[in-house]
């Protein structure tokens, strides 16, 4: 039997049109020198806004030569995260809302209302 896709209407904006939004989308990529010089970041996915600076612990996604690493939520791990040195209005609701939408159809912790809990990420080590 054939599942049926639910329909997914997008969040329109006029404040913040699709190339505005396609612009955000590709900061979350390969973003370590905008994180790092940012003091304030949030997860498109789960909302978490944190300080980069202050962050007990980040983890970063090494990308391939010559990109940069991209960081992971350090509470829901998702690589969906954006600094305010990225030039982006990061803390108005209407940006956060249209952002999640687009990128995650309308699923996802933002969407949903729904708070996440800090995942208990472990450093691998790996012999050679």
């Amino acid at each position: 039997m054939k599942r049926k896709k639910s329909p997914y209407i997008p969040f329109i904006s006029e404040k913040y049109p699709p190339t505005y939004v396609e612009q955000a989308h590709k900061a979350t990529f390969a973003n370590e020198s905008q994180i790092l010089e940012s003091d304030s970041c949030i997860c498109f996915y789960c909302g978490h806004t944190f300080n980069p600076q202050t962050e007990e612990k980040l983890y970063w996604i090494t990308e391939s030569a010559p990109r940069e690493k991209t960081l992971q939520c350090p509470m829901c791990g998702i690589d969906c995260l954006i600094g305010n040195a990225s030039g982006f209005p990061i803390h108005d609701p209407e940006f956060i809302k249209i952002c999640t939408e687009s990128w995650f159809g309308g699923i996802s912790r933002i969407s949903d209302g729904l708070t996440v809990e800090r995942l208990a990420l472990a450093d691998i080590l790996l012999e050679d």
